[in-house]
């Protein structure tokens, strides 16, 4: 190994051009002094020059979204995540339904609403009246009701399907500059995501290019994860949903449903299992913040055709959309 840079410069490969595309589009070249067009952006004592006024551009804008940190794979090793929303939603499963309303005793036996809220005083004692802060929020106290949730409009506009082991993010990038409005990262499995593996959350980085992203969700559980046993579907879709509502940037979440490959279809088959398929498409809506979308088949057998049997439900479950492959 050279460790004179001087030394290193001159025994290298003649420039391939004068010009280095990474240093005309962002502040600096990551490459330095081993990259093919140095020369370009090697100032005195072969320092890497850094263009101050492209640097301005890219002020609060990331380049790359949705990384992973070390700051949350850490409690996610540690199995320390918190899934406030998604355990609410599987305790409501195991809890038995009940229509009884609480019934005031005092109020001679009907059921009734408490107020509120008190009256708000038009003044405050010694002083004078009160003035309003500006708005506030309440998304800490109130839930995001179904139908308050951004609708999902994709009419008219350029899908990218999700392909997986090719449609990375490069492909994504050039996908979107030959004209597609809306990208989906590939297939990633849940119980990965939760276990917070690197190259699992590779499959959800977001260019700054992509105005309209979605991730897809695939459930491959062939042995027993965090204390429960393999094929507790509900449990790993809405966690891994809550996860990523927290955590990354994303427009929807689709659900990959009918994967043709045998290790993803024998645990799941949900296409042939309606009770698992509503209580996974309903836990993911609970603890989502943005639309839900469902990818399925025409069918499980050949020539038997199921899916125009489910579509009509998934409607009463409230998915966005609909993708039906053959």
């Amino acid at each position: 190994f050279l460790q004179d840079v001087g030394a290193y410069v001159a025994t290298k490969p003649p420039d391939l051009g004068s010009s280095c595309v990474l240093f005309e589009i962002f502040v600096c070249c990551a490459y330095s002094v081993t990259c093919c067009f140095a020369r370009a952006h090697l100032g005195d004592g072969y320092r890497n020059v850094v263009n101050a006024d492209l640097g301005k551009q890219w002020e609060g804008r990331l380049l790359v979204r949705n990384n992973l940190s070390k700051e949350l794979q850490h409690p996610l090793h540690k199995k320390k995540f918190s899934f406030r929303k998604a355990e609410e939603y599987l305790f409501s499963l195991a809890k038995p339904c009940s229509n009884e309303c609480p019934v005031r005793p005092e109020e001679g036996g009907d059921p009734k609403a408490a107020p509120l809220q008190g009256p708000v005083p038009a003044e405050v004692e010694g002083g004078g009246p009160i003035q309003a802060a500006g708005p506030v929020t309440d998304e800490d106290m109130a839930e995001l009701r179904l139908c308050e949730k951004k609708k999902l409009e994709t009419q008219g506009e350029l899908y990218l399907a999700p392909l997986t082991t090719c449609g990375n993010l490069p492909f994504q990038r050039r996908c979107k500059r030959f004209g597609a409005d809306v990208t989906c990262g590939e297939m990633s499995v849940c119980t990965n995501l939760l276990r917070g593996q690197s190259s699992e959350w590779a499959l959800l980085k977001r260019h700054h290019s992509e105005d309209v992203f979605a991730v897809q969700l695939e459930l491959m559980q062939t042995v027993p994860f965090d204390g429960m046993p393999a094929g507790a579907f509900p449990d790993m879709m809405a966690k891994c949903t809550e996860l990523l509502n927290q955590t990354i940037a994303v427009d929807f979440v689709d659900i990959s449903v009918g994967c043709p490959v045998d290790l993803v279809y024998k645990k799941g088959a949900l296409m042939t299992r309606s009770n698992k398929f509503e209580q996974i498409v309903r836990g993911m809506n609970a603890v989502l913040d943005v639309p839900l979308t469902v990818k399925i088949r025409t069918g499980v057998q050949e020539k038997i055709n199921v899916a125009h049997e489910i579509i009509p439900r998934m409607r009463e479950w409230v998915a966005s959309m609909v993708t039906v492959l053959g």
